[in-house]
């Protein structure tokens, strides 16, 4: 019985033990949430010998100051970023660390900014660094700008958030229309190491007042050649790649269909594109099957739409997409940058003959295109001129 005991006692006593172990490995592991520096975006910025990082972090003293009754000063903004150089991106980060009282925290981070410097001069070093960090999620946007990325970090607005939050919400909203802008690490990187690797990234820079704004599309490889894509010709691009929603396009239709040249506005609410390929060798052959659905917003003509009209509608739609398409085309094949995947495509069904026809490095770019393009137009009933129009003719 007193065995027994003994054997009891040194069983609790060997239980007590672990759980005060185990507690303390918990509290060790543990940071509460005020001793941790949130970092909510990074920029890449190319230097002289090497690399300059900066991290957008969370100003808790302005989340502190916000929470009570006293006034913040002029100087708690909801951001601050923290720089530092160094020959490697994790030079750099640990420079920036030890500027810092707290640990850093990087799952939150929302955006990358790369200076078009940095990704021409070291874009396979900087991929792998942030590919193999463990703290960061693959989720958070790659965006580019012409300029300093520490520049687009540290703009000072007048809203309470910080600025790499303000830059994915603007991705993020002209993404809901080019759905080729969500350019988040996962399909970048997918993208890049595809046959054709290259991917198209969302450009930001500032504004006139120095806020952030998206200011175009870059279509990148993965040796850190670029092209951009100026605005006026993003609709272009997504349209080859991709899918949109609730654009718009100014379509003109020939002097045939009325007494004069007539503009027509177009909504497109959804459009979506595809490619098919026809015949890889010798010359690859692609069908670009594109499907539309809009409706038209105004008639610059006082009438309402005839069946023949209509016609001429529908035919100067079909002539002024597959136009957009083949401007696309031009920008891949003059920068030499496969934005598209044609390669990707006919790797995907390679087959004996094509893998010896890949000994040309620049097949891809003698594709000749097939277009299949069907517009949906609705509510054309509602197409007429308004009692307010200049031209209408009342008696």
């Amino acid at each position: 019985m007193l065995d027994r005991w003994r054997n009891e006692r040194q069983g609790l006593t060997l239980g007590t033990m672990l759980l005060l172990v185990a507690g303390m490995v918990t509290a060790c592991d543990y940071n509460d949430v005020d001793h941790l520096y949130i970092s909510t975006g990074i920029g890449i910025d190319k230097v002289t010998d090497g690399i300059r990082v900066s991290v957008d972090i969370i100003n808790p003293e302005a989340s502190q100051s916000a929470q009570s009754d006293v006034g913040g000063s002029e100087n708690q903004g909801p951001d601050r970023v923290v720089s530092a150089e160094g020959q490697t991106f994790e030079m750099a980060f640990s420079r920036i660390q030890s500027q810092l009282a707290h640990s850093l925290y990087l799952p939150h981070t929302a955006v990358v900014v790369f200076s078009k410097g940095a990704i021409a001069s070291d874009l396979n070093n900087l991929v792998d660094a942030l590919e193999r960090n463990r703290q960061l999620r693959r989720s958070q946007l790659w965006v580019i700008t012409p300029g300093n990325a520490e520049d687009i970090l540290t703009t000072r607005r007048t809203v309470h958030q910080p600025t790499a939050l303000v830059i994915r919400d603007l991705v993020d909203e002209a993404s809901r229309r080019y759905t080729c802008l969500a350019s988040d690490e996962l399909h970048v990187v997918k993208r890049m190491l595809s046959p054709s690797s290259a991917a198209s990234i969302a450009e930001v820079n500032r504004d006139r007042e120095g806020n952030p704004t998206l200011s175009g599309m870059v279509l990148i490889t993965s040796q850190g050649d670029m092209r951009r894509v100026s605005q006026a010709q993003i609709l272009d691009a997504s349209w080859m790649l991709g899918r949109t929603f609730d654009v718009r396009e100014l379509v003109r239709l020939p002097s045939g269909a009325s007494q004069s040249p007539a503009t027509v506005t177009v909504h497109w609410l959804r459009t979506s594109t595809r490619f098919k390929l026809i015949r890889a060798t010798p010359t690859p052959v692609i069908q670009v099957i594109w499907r539309g659905t809009g409706e038209i917003e105004r008639w610059t003509v006082p009438t309402t739409i005839t069946s023949q009209e209509f016609d001429l509608l529908e035919q100067a739609i079909q002539r002024d997409v597959e136009q957009r398409l083949l401007r696309a085309w031009k920008i891949s094949t003059t920068s030499d940058i496969d934005a598209y995947g044609v390669q990707t495509l006919i790797d995907g069904v390679a087959s004996h003959d094509i893998q010896n026809h890949r000994n040309s490095t620049d097949a891809w770019k003698r594709t000749t295109w097939v277009f299949d393009i069907r517009p949906q137009i609705l509510h054309t009933e509602l197409v007429s001129q308004t009692p307010l129009g200049s031209n209408s003719n009342h008696s």
